[in-house]
């Protein structure tokens, strides 16, 4: 009979649960500040009374509610990056998992303050501030949407090829989707300044993302 020890390895996914608590936290803390403004926003899918209502605040983007809401997007989609580079055995997107979010972080902020400048410039700031506003409203939703099926993928594995194709495809659904609504909700503005609208696509919504991906792979 064989009596020899076989060792056992054990991820606790100690980053991870801290991360995800983190969320957790941070989402409870932003329903707790404000009930009423929270309930509207996970209806924007189905009503944009939130859109109409909060797009109206001196600097919209940069309030605790959404700034809260900021880093569970940061997180949620720093992990899922992180997870993909794994399952796809991508190198680059092996290192650590705080570094990911910081550098995803660091970009999207460098991305924002640079598209402040550029808007400035072409006289469109209020345009890019109600853009922007957009953007981070849906994207955070979209992060509280994806947060299970990421806690999923982080502690049983199990059928990660399934789970992680359906988050990954869930989230460029729920991305057309925005887009869709993001530009039927300006399309007055787009037609009359759609030469400004193609730069900035180019410049600030294209580009980085191609420099990006070049970096990675």
């Amino acid at each position: 009979m064989d009596m020899s020890v076989i060792y056992r390895n054990t991820d606790y996914h100690t980053t991870e649960t801290v991360l995800l608590v983190t969320c957790l936290v941070l989402v409870a803390y932003a329903k707790m500040t404000n009930e009423a403004r929270f309930r509207r926003f996970l209806e924007i899918f189905i009503s944009d009374k939130y859109l109409k209502l909060y797009g109206k605040e001196q600097d919209p983007n940069l309030n605790r509610f959404n700034i809260s809401l900021f880093i569970v997007q940061i997180i949620i989609f720093g992990i899922l990056i992180r997870l993909t580079g794994q399952h796809l055995q991508i190198a680059p997107l092996h290192v650590n998992l705080l570094l990911i979010i910081a550098a995803l972080g660091l970009f999207v902020m460098f991305k924002f303050y640079l598209e402040k400048i550029i808007a400035t410039i072409f006289d469109i700031d209020n345009f890019l501030e109600q853009y922007n506003f957009y953007k981070l409203t849906y994207r955070s939703l979209i992060a509280i949407i994806l947060t299970p099926l990421v806690a999923l993928l982080v502690y049983n594995p199990i059928h990660e090829k399934i789970v992680l194709s359906t988050t990954v495809l869930l989230f460029l659904l729920l991305n057309i989707i925005t887009w869709g609504s993001i530009l039927k909700k300006h399309q007055k503005f787009l037609t009359d300044k759609l030469f400004y609208f193609i730069l900035y696509l180019c410049a600030l919504e294209i580009a980085p993302y191609l420099i990006v991906v070049k970096i990675v792979f």
